[in-house]
């Protein structure tokens, strides 16, 4: 159960403690919920998912202030294309289209939405954008200039886009899992469509 224990763990202070309570308060909840992802995603994209928790393991001193869980094709890795994440930090989680870390054709998906922003233009007001999979800073899609954005992913050498959804920590506290997933499954339903775009921007 996502509880307010799930957020307190980015309280803990030093990377040693911090990454203890992560294993044993987010990872298994991370688990959960992503088997129950994976079969949504694979049924309405119809291809195989496989879920990657982020580990960390390249940290040496400072703990992390975000943690998440990724879902894409590939079955070593996720950041190589675009993928969907569950990403939690002390204030919110949040459900995300990820394109971090330089994905293999981001300049072509970029162009892609640039040139026909329909799809992207469909999502709520209501969601939110991410420039920086690092920090916890987000917009509103209604209240940026996602052209703008997009035009800044494609052109800044380490730009990145994330598009999605944040649930602040309260919505937990009188939520279920079940109800959570039910969110969920509208959120990711949503994105899917810009998320098959980018794959066939890179495929064509």
């Amino acid at each position: 159960m996502i509880s307010e224990e799930f957020f307190n763990v980015f309280l803990v202070q030093g990377l040693d403690e911090r990454m203890k309570a992560i294993r044993e308060t987010v990872q298994p909840e991370f688990e959960i919920l992503g088997e129950q992802l994976v079969l949504f995603l694979e049924s309405k994209c119809n291809q195989k998912f496989y879920a990657h928790v982020a580990q960390h393991r390249r940290r040496t001193k400072y703990a992390p202030e975000i943690t998440w869980c990724a879902f894409s094709q590939q079955k070593r890795g996720y950041k190589m294309e675009p993928h969907f994440q569950i990403a939690v930090n002390k204030d919110y989680l949040a459900l995300w289209l990820s394109f971090i870390d330089n994905p293999k054709g981001e300049e072509k998906m970029a162009a892609t939405f640039i040139k026909n922003p329909k799809k992207i233009l469909t999502i709520p007001a209501d969601f939110d954008v991410s420039l920086d999979h690092t920090i916890t800073k987000t917009e509103k899609v209604g209240a940026t200039d996602i052209i703008k954005d997009l035009q800044r992913w494609k052109n800044v050498k380490k730009g990145e886009f994330q598009i999605g959804k944040v649930f602040p920590k309260e919505f937990f506290k009188k939520k279920t899992n079940e109800e959570f997933l039910l969110e969920s499954d509208t959120v990711f339903a949503k994105l899917i469509p810009i998320y098959q775009e980018a794959i066939g921007a890179v495929k064509d």
